[in-house]
C-alpha cells in the first residue's frame, strides 16, 4: 500500500526521488551497503550490496512506473485481487525481491555476494542505469529479474529489444480557409509518415511498430505548423530491429508534402533478452525448486522489453518474472494476485538458496 500510493511515474522526478528513498531506506535495513546514483533528468538508481564473496549473483528491479501523478489509481484489496498503479510492474516485484532477500540472506554462505540494481528510468529505456547493470554482470554467475509474473505462473525466459524515438514535422502556418493554398500542414506530412511505418510491420517476424503518441496544431481552422510523433519497433531480432531502423531513416530522408521538412531521433532503445545455454540451466534449477514446493511453473518469450537484457548480454544465467503475477500492465486497471506473493517469496528464496549452495550448476 505505501509503495503503490506513492506516484513514480518516469517523468515524475519528484515523485520518485520520495519513493526512491523509501526503497533506498528499505534495502539498508536488508543489510545492504546502498549507494544512489544521481541520473540527469531522470529519476536516481540504487546500487545494493550484500556481502563481500567472489561468487555474485545479481537481482534486477525498478521503482519507476509508466504514469503520470494524475493517473495514479490508490491501492485496494478485493479478495486476492490487488490493484493500483505499479501494484505488478513492478512494486511488487520490488517487494518480492526484498521479502525473499528477508528469508535468505541470514543463512547465506560468505563466499556469496548479492548485489540488487534498482533503476528509475527502466520504462523509458534505462539509459542512466545501464552501465551499473553492466558493471556487475560481468563479475555476477546468475541473475534474477523481477518484472511481473505472467498468466500460469509464467516465467520470462526471452524477451524483445526495442527502440523508440521521436520524428518531428514542420509546415506553414495559416488560415485554413481563407489561405490554405499558401500553407502546408505538419499534420498532412506526419500521417504519410505514420501511414509508412506501420506498413514496416511484419507479423511472420514478430517486428511491430506502435506509434503511441502525437501532437500538433492548435485549431481546426489553422492549418498545423509543427507535429510530432512517439514511436517504437520491437523485435526478438537485434538485426530486424537494425533493418527496420534503416527504413525509418529513409522513410524520414526523403521528400515530403511542399513546405514540410521531417526529422527524426532516438529516444531510447532496449537490446533483446536472449537465453543461453546457462540460462536454460538456471530454468532447470527453478523448475525443480518449484516442484519441490508443490508448485508449477512454465516458462515463455515476451515482447516486453527489460533491464534483464543488459545483465545477459554479458553472457551469464539469466531468467526474469520472479515478480507478481497480475495483468493490465501500463493501464489503469492494472492488477495483481495477493496469493502469488507469498508463492513467488517462496520460490525466489528457494532459487536463491540453491544458487548459493552451488553456483556451477548454471555456469
Amino acid at each position: 500500500e505505501q509503495y503503490v500510493n506513492m506516484p513514480s511515474g518516469s517523468a515524475d522526478l519528484e515523485g520518485l526521488a520520495a519513493f526512491v528513498s523509501v526503497v533506498e531506506k528499505d534495502m539498508q535495513a536488508l543489510g545492504f551497503t546502498v549507494t544512489r546514483h544521481p541520473m540527469a533528468g531522470r529519476g536516481d538508481a540504487l546500487e545494493c550490496v550484500y556481502g563481500d564473496g567472489e561468487d555474485t549473483l545479481l537481482l534486477i528491479g525498478h521503482m519507476d512506473t509508466v504514469f503520470a501523478r494524475e493517473e495514479n489509481q490508490p491501492f485496494a484489496v478485493d479478495g486476492d485481487r490487488l490493484t493500483g498503479s505499479g501494484v505488478m510492474d513492478m512494486k511488487g516485484g520490488v517487494l518480492i525481491m526484498q521479502a525473499s532477500l528477508a528469508e535468505v540472506l541470514p543463512t547465506m554462505p560468505k563466499r556469496m555476494r548479492v548485489v540488487a540494481i534498482l533503476s528509475a528510468d527502466e520504462e523509458i529505456g534505462s539509459e542512466g542505469c545501464s552501465g551499473v547493470i553492466t558493471k556487475w554482470a560481468k563479475q555476477a554467475f546468475a541473475c534474477l529479474s523481477f518484472e511481473p509474473m505472467r498468466p500460469g505462473n509464467t516465467l520470462v525466459r526471452q524477451r524483445k529489444g526495442v527502440t523508440a524515438f521521436q520524428i518531428a514535422c514542420t509546415g506553414i502556418r495559416g488560415h485554413a480557409g481563407a489561405n490554405y493554398l499558401k500553407c502546408a500542414s505538419a499534420i498532412q506530412q506526419l500521417c504519410a509518415v505514420v501511414n509508412e511505418l506501420y506498413m514496416l510491420c511484419d507479423d511472420e517476424k514478430l517486428l511491430s511498430i506502435n506509434v503511441g503518441v502525437i501532437h500538433g496544431g492548435t485549431a481546426e481552422n489553422v492549418v498545423c505548423d509543427e507535429a510530432t510523433l512517439r514511436a517504437e519497433v520491437r523485435s526478438f531480432d537485434p538485426a530486424a530491429i537494425d533493418a527496420a531502423w534503416a527504413k525509418i531513416e529513409a522513410i524520414c530522408a526523403k521528400p515530403g508534402i511542399p513546405g514540410t521538412t521531417t526529422t527524426l531521433k532516438k529516444i531510447a532503445a532496449h537490446p533483446p533478452f536472449h537465453a543461453n545455454e546457462k540460462s536454460a540451466k538456471l530454468l532447470e534449477l527453478v523448475y525443480a525448486q518449484a516442484q519441490a514446493l508443490g508448485m508449477t511453473v512454465a516458462a515463455e518469450d515476451t515482447g516486453g522489453a527489460g533491464d534483464v537484457a543488459f545483465a545477459a548480454m554479458e553472457g551469464l544465467a539469466a531468467l526474469d518474472g520472479f515478480g507478481l503475477l497480475g495483468e493490465n500492465a501500463h493501464t489503469t486497471k492494472e492488477c495483481g494476485s495477493l496469493a502469488s506473493f507469498e508463492r513467488n517469496v517462496k520460490l525466489s528464496a528457494a532459487v536463491m538458496r540453491a544458487l548459493f549452495a552451488n553456483p556451477e550448476l548454471v555456469r
